[in-house]
Parts: C-alpha cells; sequence; structure tokens
C-alpha cells in the first residue's frame, strides 16, 4: 500500500496544471492564444490564468492534482505520486 505524507499532498496541491503539463506532459501542451493554453487530447480544456477550465464537460480547477482526478481518473495517491515524480 502506498502512502504519501501530508507534506507531500500539499506540495502536490501546489503545482498548477500548466506547470504540470511543461513539466510532465510538454508535448500535450497547446498554446491557444496569448496567455490562454489547451491540450492535444482535449482542445476544450483551457488553461489560464493558474487555472483551468474544461468548457464540453463544464468543470474545472486549479491545480494539476484536480486535473489528474477527474480528467484523467486517476485515484488520489497516484496523482500525488505523478505530481511529485514518483
Amino acid at each position: 500500500m502506498s502512502y504519501v505524507t501530508p507534506e507531500q499532498i500539499t506540495k502536490a496541491k501546489e503545482m498548477d496544471l500548466l506547470t504540470y503539463l511543461q513539466l510532465y506532459e510538454p508535448d500535450n501542451l497547446v498554446r491557444f492564444s496569448g496567455e490562454t493554453y489547451c491540450t492535444r487530447e482535449h482542445d476544450s480544456l483551457k488553461i489560464s490564468n493558474g487555472k483551468w477550465h474544461w468548457f464540453s464537460h463544464g468543470f474545472g480547477g486549479v491545480s494539476a492534482l484536480d486535473y489528474l482526478i477527474k480528467v484523467k481518473g486517476y485515484p488520489f495517491l497516484q496523482a500525488v505520486q505523478v505530481i511529485l515524480g514518483r
């Protein structure tokens, strides 16, 4: 069974989606216009001003952790570990 500390969870929650994509999925990141980005997988998912919104599904979030859980379907612990580079 995997375990993450409260400090690791806090650190994972601090990473925004744009930073995550730049570090871990740069080929999936597309500049839409100006400071707005989307992903190759989901062109209706827009990233701007430290937040993201998936327009075709009607929800969004702030962190990379939100994205991995809500969009990619990762379990919480796995999402934290992915962000921490495990």
